[in-house]
């Protein structure tokens, strides 16, 4: 069994059962940031660095192509952490065409509680689209918290699930959350 301390004045150990293991609410999530590359000069032989569908760092390369007034080679990178969503294809690229499309995988919210809450834990979880999705609790105030999910690779699928508030369960747990989704696979094979 799990504790945590409470100090009022004097010490007490409360089992973590007592804490509630979750959090029944509206969540309410941003649409995620988006980055565009575009040429900044005509050029030839375009050569992608990444796939589409990739994680890319901040810095880390996307795209090159053969710069045809200068004949060198540009190199298109990220201005932040994001998820290649679009590239451009064929051989030849115009000044101005857009080359690389990212998003975000980081995404700001708003999750309004059912019931009143005191301290609230700084990390949830949120089930949705087959995983587990890591909810970090950045502010706290009388009737709302303000979070951030880290949703990497499945950032556009969550992102529309929750565009408006949507009723939705936060867990404290991870493995509350895990086995949910376990649960529902297995009631899904059912007859």
């Amino acid at each position: 069994m799990k504790f945590k301390l409470l100090s009022i004045g004097v010490f007490a150990l409360l089992p973590t059962s007592a804490l509630p293991q979750s959090l029944a609410g509206k969540l309410m999530i941003s649409t995620p940031g988006q980055q565009y590359h575009f040429a900044t000069s005509s050029g030839k032989a375009l050569r992608h660095l990444v796939k589409q569908g990739e994680l890319v760092l901040k810095g880390e390369p996307v795209i090159s192509y053969q710069d045809s007034t200068h004949n060198h080679t540009k190199q298109v990178v990220a201005d932040s952490e994001g998820i290649v969503t679009e590239l451009t294809r064929g051989p030849l690229v115009s000044k101005g065409d857009l080359l690389a499309k990212l998003l975000s995988p980081t995404l700001l919210g708003t999750f309004e509680p059912a019931n009143a809450i005191n301290n609230t834990p700084n990390v949830l979880w949120l089930c949705d689209a087959g995983q587990a999705f890591k909810v970090k609790v950045s502010y706290e105030s009388k009737s709302m918290l303000f979070i951030t999910l880290q949703l990497n690779e499945y950032v556009t699928k969550v992102s529309d699930t929750f565009k408006g508030a949507k009723s939705t369960t936060l867990f404290t747990d991870k493995e509350q959350c895990v086995d949910l989704l376990t649960k529902n696979e297995v009631l899904k094979k059912l007859p």
